[in-house]
């Protein structure tokens, strides 16, 4: 028997797509034209290292200056925007303050919806949070509190 294995990249190459993708499709959405484009890259490359023309010829630390810099000209989101981002399927009745919990308890971790929906796959193998019932949704909210006391141990380790 043969194990067949699949060629995936690297996580750290895949983060490197994704930043290249990203920067890409930042140019894009401010209409930059090629030459703009590649003078930016080279400036801000520049600032960090070696300058170069090409985005996909920049380490990770050129590459992440070059995404904050179309940040902070409009062309990407700021990471908190991502963070932000509204959950759209809303249970009905009783089920609703319970959701308002784990939202709030989400916001203040500074954590995406993502993260509980993954959190409820792994504790109840269900793949949304709209689809618990409230015995699960009070499990769920126990653990992002306990979450919350930890992260607050931490800090006050650390400060």
């Amino acid at each position: 028997m043969s194990v067949k294995t699949r060629n995936r990249p690297a996580p750290a190459e895949q983060i490197r797509k994704r930043t290249l993708a990203a920067i890409h499709a930042g140019a894009n959405k401010l209409g930059l034209a090629e030459d703009v484009y590649r003078d930016l890259v080279e400036r801000v490359s520049g600032e960090h290292g070696t300058a170069v023309r090409s985005a996909a010829k920049c380490d990770k630390r050129q590459l992440d200056a070059i995404a904050n810099e179309l940040r902070r000209l409009g062309g990407m989101p700021a990471r908190a925007e991502y963070a932000a981002k509204k959950w759209s399927g809303r249970p009905k009745g009783d089920l609703a303050p319970q959701v308002a919990k784990v939202e709030a308890l989400l916001a203040d971790a500074q954590r995406p919806w993502a993260y509980a929906h993954s959190m409820t796959k792994h504790m109840f193998k269900v793949a949304r949070v709209e689809w618990c019932n409230a015995d699960q949704l009070q499990k769920l909210i126990a653990a992002l509190e306990y979450d919350a006391k930890r992260r607050a141990a931490k800090a006050e380790g650390v400060s």
